[in-house]
């Protein structure tokens, strides 16, 4: 019997309480002393190596080391970073050991980090660096959060591995598949590991299942099944390798397949050093080829992404021989969009894969899967749909979410309803439910979504005209767009809307784009609906990539909220190989990345602002300006094919002296909504002639009414901090806010 020993590290959290964590691996543990704690441990590893495969420790001899080093915590704050004055001591735990191969491995348990090096005398120098990389940008609240309270020390848990037994194949005896189990899953999963509690049958799609197993286990052919994103390419893999190790318990069956699923990053995870993936690759086709093994490979573009530096000598470029001479034999599914990427990056290598085409389901086969996941989820959870529900989820679905297709969008949908309900002790999910979930998921509000509710014209502008002051013509036209949105007569290939707000600085632009996310996508929604990118930091063709590559910043946040108001701030500044790209966005509401994965805007708002022109002018906020002057300038800046994809141009009006006292006014007001105010339960009241004062004095020529506010909290808010500060306990009063002429004074 062998025996196994697995480094822990541990350290003390309270008299009564031992904290553990397994090297290398994400197993927590805590317990009363020690002897608990390894024998947690050991439980669980012996466990995991009967249900699957658990590695066997990598490094032996572990030592631990502690390393001080001065760094200077920052800070952040509209959107910059600061550093402090001070520097901060910190002790990291260095947890370290050889392998078999002669290199080393640290461990960082304080940053959950660990790294591989040659010489041990190179030590001390990379723990400082990757430490400094993590710290880079915490706060010192978050380096304190991250510090371990007690210093760690080191234990062993000694597990006994009985020998397994060796598993036979038609072509004679192997061992167990170590490397395979360790980059891949055996499937197929049993109906008992589904703990999400989503439904893993491919409704309606028997004949496309028995189409891929005629073409895996009879043609024993590659495949590749496309489809859109959601049309349930995924369940029908599944049930078909379900349904063929299902077939292969009959005794008469001649050959046994195994399945395997894995990424192509799960696939170079291991690989330390230049050419071991290569390695890991040609022992994973071997052990596939021992075990009669059906690779499920996800994301399949990433395999001409992976591995080199380009396609040319990536993991696809290097599997390609094995696959031509049937070594390899695979199961994969792409989008029409990622098919041609593959196309392009590496020519003839989808050759080598039969297309089986999954398309989108009808509606009349749509609502049939409808029903058939009522009757799962009554069945397994007591939980019903209404048909007005399931027939709300529908249009819901198939009007906002096109980012998707059926059935995909609806099984998700449907469960998170499902959850939530039975959250709240309901056994009946009714429209109301639908309404307000899917309120949740997009902020869309109710009567936007609902044709049995009426939109209240008076209401609808009065809400805007409550934020955006002197701006009566931009009003209008977003009113106009909120009741096309509503008629639901919008263009449903194109974002909501693209439009471009132009005119001096601090006129209420930035207000009309926050007021339009407030009210199109604020309600309910976990996130803020407001995507705001500054267009100055994208003025190199370079930094193209930063903004639409597949990590960009736009791909990015529309990707994690595809309701949302896309603010593009001072667009003039951008490169204007970024009008190029922005093209098929503002004309299709679609934009692909270099890995074919597509990011949807056509549930956006897109908004530029402009300041094309104002420079030009001498007066700039005052009466004297002409708004055709700069539409001009807009026109005159953007080529023809940008500018005619944009819905509207909106010129912003100058500010009146009214409107000036307005805004201020709102200003003063939201001062009454501070926690600090709230407590002390203080009311404030202010005088029109610290009204005109302050309008006055906040108003600047060139920079609009953005002064304003340095000149409430200057004039108003600096001396009632000192007020509260000299006497802490001042409450329960009024306070009447004045100017006489001289100075601003507070009476009570």
């Amino acid at each position: 019997m062998k025996i196994l020993e697995y480094p822990l590290v541990c350290w003390q959290l309270t008299s009564g309480a031992i904290f553990g964590q397994l090297l290398g691996y994400s197993q927590q543990v805590v317990a009363d002393d020690v002897k608990s704690l390894k024998a947690s441990f050991s439980e669980y590893i012996e466990k995991q190596m009967k249900d699957s495969w658990f590695y066997e420790p990598e490094i032996g001899s572990t030592r631990i080391k502690t390393i001080s080093m001065d760094i200077r915590p920052h800070y952040q704050e509209s959107d910059r970073i600061y550093p402090v004055k001070e520097t901060l001591e910190v002790k990291i735990d260095a947890v370290y050991g050889s392998n078999e191969s002669g290199y080393y491995e640290c461990f960082l348990p304080l940053l959950h980090k660990n790294f591989y090096f040659y010489n041990e005398k190179d030590l001390d120098r990379l723990v400082e660096h990757f430490s400094r990389d993590t710290f880079h940008a915490l706060t010192p609240d978050d380096i304190y959060n991250l510090l371990i309270p007690a210093t760690p020390w080191l234990e062993q848990v000694k597990v006994k591995i009985p020998k397994r037994k060796k598993e036979k194949s038609q072509s004679g005896d192997y061992k167990q598949f170590k490397l395979l189990n360790g980059i891949a899953e055996k499937l197929p999963y049993s109906r008992k590991e589904n703990r999400k509690g989503t439904p893993d049958a491919a409704w309606e799609r028997g004949e496309t299942i028995d189409h891929l197993i005629n073409i895996m286990i009879a043609e024993k052919t590659n495949v590749l099944l496309v489809g859109k994103s959601g049309v349930g390419k995924s369940a029908v893999i599944h049930e078909a390798i379900r349904k063929v190790t299902s077939q292969q318990k009959s005794k008469d069956f001649f050959e046994r397949n195994s399945f395997w699923r894995t990424t192509p990053s799960r696939i170079t995870s291991k690989a330390k050093y230049l050419g071991e993936w290569q390695l890991i690759c040609e022992d994973m086709v071997y052990q596939l080829e021992g075990a009669r093994g059906i690779l499920w490979l996800e994301s399949f573009v990433m395999l001409a992404l992976t591995g080199g530096e380009g396609p040319e000598d990536s993991v696809a470029a290097f599997l390609t021989s094995f696959i031509r001479r049937g070594k390899l034999r695979m199961v994969s599914e792409v989008t029409p969009e990622e098919l041609e990427v593959m196309r392009r990056m590496i020519p003839g290598f989808i050759e080598h894969f039969r297309i089986l085409k999954v398309d989108e389901m009808d509606t009349q086969t749509t609502l049939k899967l409808f029903e058939y996941f009522n009757q799962y989820i009554n069945k397994r959870y007591s939980v019903a749909f209404t048909p007005k529900a399931q027939e709300m989820a529908y249009v819901l679905l198939d009007r906002f979410i096109k980012y998707e297709s059926f059935p995909g969008k609806a099984i998700r949908f449907l469960m998170t309803c499902a959850n939530k309900a039975m959250q709240d002790k309901e056994l009946t999910i009714d429209l109301p439910q639908i309404i307000d979930n899917f309120t949740r998921q997009s902020g869309i509000p109710d009567f936007l979504l609902r044709d049995d509710l009426f939109l209240n014209e008076v209401e609808l502008k009065d809400f805007f005209k409550e934020k955006i002051k002197g701006q009566d013509h931009v009003v209008d036209k977003v009113s106009d767009i909120i009741k096309v949105f509503k008629a639901g007569i919008n263009d449903p290939n194109k974002p909501v809307a693209t439009m471009i707000f132009a005119g001096p600085t601090g006129v209420g632009k930035t207000a009309t784009v926050k007021a339009i996310s407030s009210y199109f996508f604020g309600k309910g929604q976990a996130y803020e609906p407001l995507i705001r990118l500054d267009m100055s930091e994208f003025q190199h063709p370079s930094q193209i990539y930063r903004l639409i590559g597949s990590q960009g910043k736009l791909i990015q946040h529309v990707r994690q909220k595809p309701f949302s108001v896309l603010l593009l701030d001072e667009i003039e500044k951008a490169n204007p190989l970024i009008f190029d790209a922005l093209l098929t966005v503002l004309d299709e509401g679609i934009l692909l990345d270099a890995a074919g994965r597509l990011t949807d805007f056509r549930n956006t708002i897109i908004i530029m602002t402009s300041n094309l022109g104002a420079t030009t002018r001498s007066s700039l906020g005052f009466r004297s300006y002409q708004g055709h002057d700069f539409e001009s300038n807009v026109r005159a800046f953007f080529r023809p094919e940008f500018y005619n994809r944009v819905d509207a141009i909106l010129v912003f009006n100058p500010l009146e002296k009214e409107t000036i006292l307005s805004i201020t006014r709102k200003e003063l007001d939201e001062i009454q909504k501070r926690d600090g105010l709230k407590q002390r339960n203080i009311k404030l009241q202010f005088t029109k002639n610290l009204i005109e004062h302050i309008g006055e004095e906040g108003f600047d020529p060139k920079y609009g009414a953005r002064p304003l506010q340095r000149e409430i909290e200057r004039l108003i808010i600096a001396p009632l901090g000192h007020l509260f500060i000299q006497n802490p306990a001042f409450v329960n009063r009024t306070i009447t806010v004045d100017y006489d002429g001289k100075e601003v004074s507070l009476r009570y």
